[in-house]
């Protein structure tokens, strides 16, 4: 039996080139998988009918599609696009804790220890659920993937600037108010949740003003401003006053990362992935605060300049040197780090997740009845995907369309990775192709636009 699953992309740039590499391994494995974007899962998962989906999260707003998906018998393997976040891990756990169905999950791909550990400790799942596998997308860092990275388009030297004010500058929605609300819906506590938004606010205005401030010091080298995928760029745009320094969201973060001389971030997560690839990160601590701080990476991973004039220096030190050292104690903490939170820096974590999905689909588990109805999803599958996203667009008209299209992808955008990813014998026979009818258990609700990996 050749065995088919859906794996869902929840931010493309972040995730799509993680969940292919998954997708490759599993085709290589003989099972048929089918990359399907976050925004079409309810349409697309019910038609294709897969023996499992390896979902995106586990949280209170995905729950009711997990339970429709488990209606017809699918299997359900959670990869946590955001495994490791901030630096208490309980809280993570204890906002996956209040999730009464947690009895859906068949599997969940655990980032590192330190998850594992958490998740043990509030007795969440069974040690037959919860596998160590370590996160797919950080095999880029490793060889042999890190020389399939693709050239980026900047070709001057730079140091790179990460943002991560997702909910202070939101992309998606109108305000931080709104955001706040978001991350209550998810299980933060209420007063954490306002005052971390304020303070993302707050923040995201200081951190405008130090990037203007380092471009006008050094106005003969160039910076380049990466904001997180769903951040707005409007607040930035006056900085393009400064003609060195470009304004840049297309690619990964690892892409990007690859070819600059140093970040500079604050609270962000790619200070990781930086050190992953050999790259030195600064964190800009002195406009940090408490709530924000509990977000970030733990350990001292980044180079903390207190003020504008000891940033200065460190820059200073970049740009003529190359290259600032870390102290011993940053080598041990960032060793340490990868170690608990992201398991082995081997490039094998989408091998091992890809390993373990083929075997929780071999493992016969007796499945609970599920008696579920949702008015929405009910409506989904008697119009079909095409009529209802036209009653969508015409209730809605083009507030929810901007999210959706930033959280899309195409064949093309596949088909690119793919093609790099054939540069390693191991994926010569990969194949990307568009899903027929065929593959499909009910037409009317394929959304056209997931995608098949095969042999």
């Amino acid at each position: 039996m050749k065995y088919k699953v859906c794996l869902i992309v929840d931010n493309p740039l972040r995730d799509l080139q993680g969940i292919i590499l998954i997708a490759s391994h599993l085709a290589n494995l003989n099972v048929k998988c089918y990359i399907v974007p976050m925004y079409c899962q309810a349409f697309d998962i019910i038609a294709i009918k897969p023996d499992m989906v390896v979902a995106n999260y586990l949280r209170p707003n995905n729950v009711d599609l997990i339970k429709r998906y488990k209606k017809e018998n699918i299997k359900i393997c959670i990869l946590d696009t955001e495994g490791s976040p901030g630096r208490d891990l309980n809280k993570f756990s204890e906002s996956i804790s209040k999730i009464k169905e947690k009895d859906l999950v068949d599997l969940y791909c655990l980032w590192g220890h330190d998850q594992y550990k958490s998740f043990k400790s509030k007795n969440l799942f069974n040690d037959n659920i919860i596998k160590i596998t370590g996160c797919p997308r950080y095999d880029f860092c490793s060889y042999p993937y890190n020389k399939t990275l693709p050239d980026i388009s900047y070709k001057k030297p730079f140091i790179l600037i990460n943002t991560t004010f997702p909910v202070g500058n939101p992309k998606f929605t109108l305000n931080h108010k709104i955001e706040a609300q978001a991350m209550i819906d998810m299980g933060y506590e209420e007063n954490f949740a306002e005052k971390y938004a304020e303070d993302s606010l707050k923040v995201n205005i200081k951190m405008i003003k130090v990037i203007s401030q380092i471009c006008k010091k050094f106005p003969k080298h160039n910076f380049v401003l990466r904001p997180h995928p769903f951040e707005s760029t409007e607040p930035y745009k006056h900085l393009l006053n400064n003609s060195n320094l470009e304004i840049r969201q297309e690619g990964s973060a690892i892409e990007w990362l690859n070819r600059c001389e140093a970040l500079i971030h604050l609270n962000c997560q790619t200070a990781i992935e930086a050190a992953m690839l050999g790259k030195e990160a600064i964190s800009i601590e002195w406009i940090n605060t408490n709530h924000l701080k509990s977000q970030s990476p733990p350990g001292e991973i980044s180079h903390t300049p207190s003020n504008l004039d000891e940033l200065v220096h460190l820059l200073n030190a970049v740009l003529l040197n190359k290259k600032i050292k870390p102290s011993k104690k940053m080598i041990s903490e960032r060793k340490k780090l990868i170690a608990s939170r992201l398991y082995i820096n081997d490039g094998n974590s989408s091998l091992r997740a890809s390993e373990t999905i083929l075997d929780g689909l071999t493992t016969n588990k007796k499945s609970s009845i599920i008696t579920f109805f949702n008015f929405k999803q009910a409506m989904r599958e008697t119009l079909g995907f095409k009529f209802y996203h036209i009653l969508r667009k015409l209730i809605q008209r083009k507030k929810s369309e901007f999210r959706r299209n930033e959280k899309s992808f195409d064949y093309a955008d596949i088909e690119l990775i793919v093609k790099r990813l054939k540069k390693i014998d191991h994926f010569k026979k990969i194949k990307v192709s568009t899903v027929d009818n065929s593959d499909l258990s009910k037409v009317k609700m394929f959304s056209q636009n997931s995608m098949k990996i095969s042999t």
